[in-house]
């Protein structure tokens, strides 16, 4: 026979789960009253860099869903994206902004158009070296990236020529990829690469570069004036097993 349930102990029962039914309520209330708050802020920096990138080169940009960074206990950290002139989508630049203000910004648009022209002039390099490399050994791939930092990044404009700035010591930085194969010629060749770039009078260089270490997967070593580095200072490099 089925016991009946008495009103007293049904009526609790209605009423705790009324209480579970208005505590997943609030709790979804309040996820979506965050998410709302989150989308709002992301949509305000995502305006503030397009509105800054338009004020400063007074040309149309699209930027890209910002993501905030580095933030932290009583840290505020930043807003950082990419962008892109709406005219060359292909033409992508780093921005990051100050999380309290999504209109103090720095951006990398000047350096990824001088990108174009160091790589452009990284070929020709190339080429050289590669006609003057025994065994008709020559590099997988090579492209340069330029990045500026410090006052220089801020101090540029759409005026600037590379050509003036690639010789400074400090906010100038020649980012070097390089790929070949892995043999005994590999650290002659890129340093070939890079007494060609100091003829022109660029010395602040980070080469990237493949190794053999298979945890690592790449050697990246900085030179500069201070720091010319040596071709044993890359072999080491390259061939150094991964910790």
């Amino acid at each position: 026979m089925v016991k009946k349930v008495s009103k007293t102990k049904r009526c609790k029962m209605d009423k705790l789960l009324m209480v579970l039914c208005s505590l997943v309520i609030l709790i979804i209330a309040i996820a979506i009253v965050l998410y709302i708050k989150n989308e709002n802020k992301i949509s305000n920096a995502q305006n503030g860099m397009s509105e800054y990138l338009k004020n400063k080169y007074k040309e149309d940009f699209k930027v890209e869903r910002p993501e905030h960074k580095h933030g932290g206990f009583g840290v505020n950290g930043i807003w950082m994206s990419q962008a892109y002139l709406v005219s060359n989508p292909k033409l992508k630049f780093d921005i990051d902004c100050s999380y309290l203000n999504p209109s103090d910004c720095s951006d990398q648009y000047i350096a990824a158009i001088w990108s174009v022209q160091a790589s452009k002039g990284l070929e020709s390099i190339v080429k050289e070296v590669n006609a003057s490399s025994s065994n008709g050994y020559k590099a997988d791939s090579a492209r340069a990236e330029i990045i500026l930092s410090g006052k220089l990044v801020n101090s540029v404009n759409k005026q600037s020529k590379y050509e003036d700035n690639k010789t400074k010591d400090e906010g100038f930085l020649y980012r070097l990829i390089i790929d070949a194969p892995n043999d005994s010629q590999k650290t002659s060749y890129i340093f070939k690469i890079v007494e060609k770039l100091r003829e022109e009078g660029v010395y602040s260089v980070k080469i990237n570069t493949n190794s053999k270490s298979r945890s690592t997967g790449r050697c990246t070593i900085f030179l500069d004036k201070k720091d010319l580095g040596s071709e044993k200072d890359l072999n080491d490099c390259i061939n150094k097993i991964g910790e």
